[in-house]
């Protein structure tokens, strides 16, 4: 069965250190949520373990903000590793947008006899008699190569 949002969610706060957990539980009580949602009380965080901050989290913000709000609070709190992990593993980019995980060496398909499409690179002002300012570039070769 595959991972939930809330499960994933539930993961990174376990790995929170004793001290990191309270320093968690401070940034997510002085969070200014979005609009439309409410601050999470300090009598509700300041006893809470894992599973009871990932309840919190889900049930004030549901999960696809829950997990945008932990990872606000891991990178304030200097924790980017464990942001980033987050972020892997949800899929969910700041600003709630969602980003497709990169594929893994087990998923990744190879594709071979097929033409790739040329790229064009947009040029403006270009002096060329009936140029269109379009200049055609080979892939895999950066512009400033041309």
């Amino acid at each position: 069965m595959a991972k939930t949002l809330r499960d994933h969610l539930f993961d990174t706060i376990r790995e929170l250190g004793e001290s990191d957990m309270k320093a968690f539980k401070d940034k997510l009580n002085n969070f200014q949520p979005k609009p439309g949602y409410n601050r999470i009380k300090w009598g509700e965080l300041e006893k809470a373990d894992a599973v009871a901050i990932t309840r919190l989290l889900v049930n004030y913000y549901k999960e696809d903000y829950a997990v945008e709000v932990a990872r606000k609070m891991l990178e304030d709190m200097d924790k980017k590793n464990l942001a980033h992990n987050l972020f892997q593993a949800t899929g969910k980019a700041p600003g709630g947008t969602q980003q497709t995980p990169a594929p893994t060496s087990s998923t990744r398909t190879r594709v071979t006899d097929v033409a790739a499409p040329m790229l064009m690179e947009y040029r403006p002002g270009s002096s060329r008699a009936g140029d269109s300012g379009r200049v055609s570039r080979r892939p895999g070769f950066p512009a400033h190569c041309l």
